[in-house]
């Protein structure tokens, strides 16, 4: 059990009364969003010692901060994503496996940014932009986004990294 000092309503104030903490809800999205982190780094670290990446990125301290992270192959085909890409765009993790991370754009979002985009990918660049996206509900929301192109050991290019966040 677990005691927390009580200070309300007791008549010595020099020293608190204790009481037991009957539940853990108080702690809980704390707790879960450090496991949440936890379990992404450990899944970005099997990636990055699967396809032998070489990365300086603080994946920690972004997610951490709230950024969302999504990897995806040379095809821009998403291989993975962390758990914060639900609460950004409404997707579960399962249904954006496999897609094109262009199946959040829509309507209103500006072709100049995603050709700019598309052709800095191309040429292995680091792209940054800020691009209005589509939640699965329709809604709309503006990302800010950064796409690294990642390098094996051999200095082979093997997958896209997006650190993405939404933004005003």
């Amino acid at each position: 059990m677990f005691n927390l000092p009580a200070f309300a309503q007791q008549e010595d104030k020099e020293k608190p009364a204790i009481i037991p903490l009957l539940c853990w809800d108080i702690a809980n999205p704390l707790l879960e969003k450090r496991v949440q982190i936890h379990n992404d780094i450990q899944q970005i670290g099997n990636l990055a010692r699967t396809h032998d990446w070489q990365s300086d990125i603080n994946f920690k301290k972004l997610l951490a901060d709230n950024y969302t992270v999504v990897v995806t192959n040379l095809s821009q085909e998403i291989i993975w994503v962390s758990q914060s890409f639900h609460a950004m765009t409404g997707y579960d993790i399962d249904e954006s496996i496999g897609k094109i991370p262009s199946f959040l754009q829509g309507e209103k979002t500006n072709l100049q940014t995603k050709l700019l985009l598309k052709e800095k990918l191309t040429k292995l660049e680091i792209s940054e932009a800020r691009i209005l996206n589509y939640r699965k509900n329709g809604e709309t929301y503006w990302c800010g986004i950064k796409i690294s192109p990642i390098q094996n050991s051999q200095g082979v290019f093997t997958h896209y990294i997006a650190i993405e966040k939404e933004v005003n």
